[in-house]
């Protein structure tokens, strides 16, 4: 009964903060959100002059390609080194987010990549600019993954984004979070698997956060639909499909970076242009309020991005206007007062700091020295513990309900190791519960099933 209370109390203690913290590599603590800066160096000037100090940003994004163009040399350390720390950033207060696209002379290449050792020096190249630089960094790779504008290959991808990541850390690299990205006006098959494997997804271990790029108020606004008609026919919605995609990262048990988020089709109102403010507070309440709303909907998003640039004067998305904040004195004040909210984690902040263990949930201390591996598993796992003296133990799975999926009978061991094989085989996907009591206490483990 001690045991299956324990389980209880734990499930309680999860369930309400399920949304909020999954200890993922550089995750900040519940309930912050890191303030961030999209790409596009003139621009990055212009936000951060907006903000006081204390109110600067903490991660600035920077754009790559790997290979790259290679009658400019392509990617290279020096390179990198100077997108990790550009002028017009604090090496010491501030991280870079990389975006790191498969594309040679803006042609896809991640078959290339993911089947030959053609461009393998390239893992290299960014091993050693990593090694170099020295502090962390998240890596967003392949952009937007299944978007068919990058023109990327269904179960190849993952291969590719698979072998940067196992090459980076064969070499030695371990400052680095990866993330892994999807954009709602792409299809909505971003979760799809065979038996083949997933078609988008490059796995657990190798992915640390998911990533969304919310453009248009329809990719996010709470008051949109999450399906519409369409022919006599409900499809579901670009609203739905990020609905759909931060319900798959709360499975996988990843927090969520918007990588890329820009006032889209917004067209803000120059100040000279908006003497009463009329154009500036419509504008906030068709596109920014529900923003914000969709973040406190929404507590496993944990950075942003903001790409602050006047689309116009970029030929191939001029059509999307003008999203530059400080342009409206309505939006820009409004803007700054939203960041200066407790939540927001600026500048001057060490994101290595917060380390939390993922797959531990200790409902009391550990007089077990209990493990579980592989974790999270795929049929089966097993469960390694140490006995300081000879005691009965019972050992038991349940589901996320509470409910007992299976159990070891107690036994009487004796001082020592053990190790016990688990079937979960028979089990549906998600996530379970390790229960051991014994030695006049319990512990518990909370491990994923992923099929």
């Amino acid at each position: 009964m001690r045991l299956l209370l324990t389980i209880l109390i734990t499930l309680s203690v999860l369930i309400s903060v399920a949304d909020a913290h999954y200890g993922a590599k550089y995750e900040p603590p519940d309930g912050r959100i890191y303030h961030g800066l999209g790409w596009h160096n003139a621009s990055q000037i212009a936000y951060c002059e907006m903000f006081p100090d204390s109110l600067q940003t903490l991660l600035h994004q920077s754009m790559q390609a790997l290979p790259g163009y290679m009658r400019r040399g392509g990617m290279t350390v020096a390179g990198l080194l100077q997108s990790f720390n550009p002028d017009h950033f604090d090496s010491e207060t501030q991280y870079p987010e990389l975006s790191v696209h498969f594309s040679l002379e803006n042609d896809p290449m991640d078959n290339e990549f993911a089947d030959s050792d053609q461009y393998d020096s390239y893992i290299d190249t960014l091993a050693i600019a990593f090694r170099e630089y020295g502090r962390p960094v998240f890596l967003r790779i392949g952009l937007e993954m299944n978007g068919g504008w990058n023109g990327y290959t269904p179960w190849v991808f993952p291969r590719a984004f698979r072998k940067l990541v196992e090459g980076l850390r064969e070499n030695g690299v371990d400052n680095f979070a990866t993330v892994w990205c999807y954009e709602p006006d792409a299809l909505n098959d971003f979760a799809d698997s065979t038996r083949v494997g997933w078609k988008w997804y490059p796995g657990d271990d190798v992915v640390d956060w998911f990533g969304l790029d919310p453009f248009d108020a329809d990719h996010f606004d709470p008051d949109e639909p999450d399906s519409v008609e369409q022919r006599g026919r409900m499809v579901i919605s670009k609203k739905g499909k990020t609905e759909h995609f931060l319900r798959f990262a709360r499975e996988r048990g990843k927090p969520v970076y918007l990588n890329e988020l820009t006032a889209r089709h917004v067209w803000i109102t120059p100040h000279d242009e908006d003497v009463d403010s009329t154009h500036g507070e419509v504008d906030w309440n068709y596109w920014f309020a529900p923003f914000f709303e969709f973040l406190d909907n929404h507590p496993n998003i944990k950075a942003y991005n903001y790409i602050n640039l006047d689309w116009t004067q970029i030929n191939q998305w001029a059509h999307w206007g003008d999203a530059r904040l400080q342009i409206n004195e309505y939006i820009r004040d409004h803007w700054v007062e939203a960041l200066s909210d407790e939540r927001y984690i600026h500048s001057g902040y060490d994101i290595a700091q917060h380390v939390s263990a993922p797959n531990e949930v200790k409902a009391i201390p550990d007089e077990f020295d209990m493990t579980v591996y592989p974790n999270p598993f795929n049929s089966s796992f097993k469960v390694n513990y140490n006995l300081t003296h000879r005691t009965a133990v019972a050992l038991k799975l349940y589901s996320l309900t509470g409910a007992e999926v299976w159990s070891n009978p107690e036994t009487v061991q004796n001082a020592g190791q053990y190790q016990v094989s688990v079937d979960g085989s028979g089990l549906a996907s998600g996530i379970y519960f390790v229960g051991m009591e014994g030695l006049g206490s319990s512990v518990v483990r909370k491990v994923v099933l992923v099929k």
